[in-house]
């Protein structure tokens, strides 16, 4: 065995993350799962619904769903706690996460890209 032969068996194989070809009909599918989220409507069951044939689409409307309800569910937790000040807060900084998840996601989406978000995209993977 060669040296070289040992190096490759002891490196660690790295994973290059790869962009995938979003075609220009799929765009609006994108638009409509993150830019839902966007105006506060789950315009993301669209995509998920009719879209049978695109894992790539799916697995962003998806994400979508869960950050839309991930928003919703910190709004109504921050209902009863409004008449104080933390639950104003939470409302105003579960609104704007939500808003800038939502962004993020479109722009990766667009570019062809899986943005994994450590914790709702584990939720998204489940169904």
């Amino acid at each position: 065995m060669t040296p070289q032969d040992q190096q490759q068996q002891q490196a660690p194989i790295q994973s290059v993350p790869t962009r995938e070809t979003v075609k220009e009909e799929n765009k609006i599918h994108l638009f409509l799962a993150y830019g839902g989220n966007v105006f506060g409507i789950p315009l993301a069951l669209i995509p998920f619904l009719t879209v049978k044939d695109d894992e790539y689409i799916k697995w962003h409307a998806k994400q979508a769903l869960v950050i839309f309800a991930a928003t919703f569910a910190i709004m109504l937790i921050s209902i009863p706690l409004s008449f104080i000040v933390i639950g104003i807060c939470t409302a105003v900084v579960g609104g704007i996460g939500g808003l800038v998840l939502s962004v993020l996601g479109l722009v990766k989406a667009l570019n062809g890209e899986r943005w994994r978000i450590p914790v709702l995209s584990d939720l998204a993977d489940k169904f």
